[in-house]
């Protein structure tokens, strides 16, 4: 198998997970599965870029993406949540969030990685007991290699493979191999918390529990990490250990 450019491989590949609020059913049908892939491919055309793989499963979804701007991450993902959750809360006749903050991703940095983590994608609705076989679910890429449809063209399969033309058995054989341990949603939040509070301690030179009394901190520690982590205000007071509410009035 052609080994993928370097210059790709850099933080041009992101796993992305999205989960419904409290890990509701927000794609509990095939219409809600649908109507999402669909603002997918309606975000896709506005942005620079590419959708490597996905899986749409009934309380989240995965995606792989591939881009060469950080931002414009972060703009497709607000676009197609911001899109179904509008829909959703019609459907259901409902207010209020839709999704568990807006996504959460972790960078893919080699080759083999990236292998895996599209096998790990194409596999959740097996590993959820929901099909048997991979191609025998609807809501994922699994297929579109292999008949070059959906998002999957020659270009695709160039910066997967390294070739235009997909070798089937090497495809088939990424899928059947026990692969790389991928992190769930609590897992990534857990670990870009852990990273950056070392960083916030190696600055101050304390601990962060310490760091948070004083109320001058607090402030800047909770903006901080608000703007670079979606999280939720009760689980950074959680992470904090300090009373919401003074999370709550930082925000307000």
């Amino acid at each position: 198998m052609s080994r993928i450019a370097r210059e790709n491989m850099n933080t041009s590949f992101f796993h992305v997970i999205v989960q419904g609020v409290n890990k509701e059913y927000i794609f509990n049908n095939n219409r809600y599965k649908g109507k999402y892939l669909q603002f997918i491919k309606e975000a896709k055309k506005q942005y620079q870029i590419n959708i490597i793989a996905y899986v749409i499963m009934s309380n989240h979804t995965h995606l792989l993406l591939h881009t060469d701007y950080t931002r414009v991450l972060s703009e497709f993902m607000k676009k197609i949540n911001e899109d179904y959750g509008r829909y959703y809360n019609y459907m259901e006749n409902r207010v209020g969030h839709v999704f568990r903050d807006r996504f959460l991703s972790e960078p893919i940095t080699y080759e083999k990685y990236l292998l895996n983590c599209i096998a790990y994608i194409h596999n959740n609705p097996v590993k959820a007991n929901i099909v048997e076989k991979n191609e025998e679910y609807k809501f994922s890429s699994y297929l579109d290699y292999i008949n070059k449809t959906g998002f999957v063209n020659e270009d695709i399969i160039e910066l997967v493979f390294g070739r235009k033309k997909i070798d089937i058995d090497n495809y088939l054989l990424i899928h059947t191999k026990k692969p790389y341990y991928f992190a769930e949603y609590d897992d990534i939040l857990q670990e870009n918390m852990n990273e950056l509070i070392n960083e916030i301690e190696e600055e101050y030179g304390k601990n962060i529990f310490k760091i948070v009394q004083n109320p001058k901190y607090l402030e800047k520690i909770v903006l901080e990490i608000k703007d670079r982590i979606k999280i939720s205000n009760n689980q950074l007071a959680n992470y904090l250990q300090v009373d919401k509410n003074k999370i709550y009035r930082i925000l307000k």
